[in-house]
């Protein structure tokens, strides 16, 4: 027997060696923590859904109403179009990880393996939270003031009535953005303080188990 076949042999021992005996407890609380965050997850994605389909109503509902005066309403449909295309991302990103991701079971090391999968994608959706939320929701709330800056009917003066127009889509727009910022700054603050420690613990857990270094 060469070297090359000691070692496959060597491997082929180390992959059939059976796992170390894992307390009853750590089982229980792995199980436990990721049917936990399973169901967070769930519930955060059916609150932004519903959000979504809220919004994309009301900004349909203006745009309904400038269209049945006769006034040019495009702006607001985008500005509709834009949340439903917020909520088709997470109902696409909950069917293909349902896909993807192997379902829960007794196996402790497979649930670790679930689970760290789980935490490392909603790592990784927070980090470009900017392009699938933010910039749709922030873009959508910008077309809502374009639609009053441009086409909302006044009879004042039109010197007047523009700086009205501006006004008002100012005091839409800026809330809007400052908390698009906030919704940036706690999702990286989720990821540092929630995420990344999560995922470190389950990571430590694995090695715990497997003997791994």
């Amino acid at each position: 027997m060469n070297f090359e076949d000691l070692q496959q042999a060597w491997q082929q021992d180390a992959k059939n060696a059976p796992l170390p005996e894992v307390n009853e407890a750590l089982v229980r609380s792995v199980q436990a923590n990721s049917r936990k965050f399973t169901r967070s997850i769930f519930w955060r994605d059916l609150r932004e859904v519903a959000a979504s389909f809220f919004v994309a109503f009301i900004f349909g509902r203006i745009a309904w109403a400038a269209q049945a005066e006769g006034t040019p309403a495009w702006p607001a449909w985008v500005a509709a179009a834009l949340p439903l295309g917020v909520a088709a991302f997470f109902l696409t990103d909950r069917w293909v990880s349902a896909r993807r991701h192997a379902p829960q079971g007794d196996d402790v090391l497979a649930e670790i393996d679930r689970a760290i999968d789980a935490v490392k994608h909603q790592i990784s959706l927070l980090r470009n939270v900017f392009w699938w939320y933010i910039l749709p929701i922030g873009l959508s709330v910008g077309f809502l003031a374009l639609q009053i800056v441009l086409y909302m009917p006044t009879e004042l003066p039109p010197h007047i009535a523009l700086a009205v127009k501006v006004g008002l889509g100012l005091l839409v727009v800026v809330p809007a953005w400052a908390f698009d910022w906030w919704v940036w700054k706690i999702n990286q603050k989720a990821i540092r303080v929630n995420l990344a420690p999560e995922l470190a613990e389950l990571e430590t857990r694995r090695q715990e188990i497997t003997g791994e270094a």
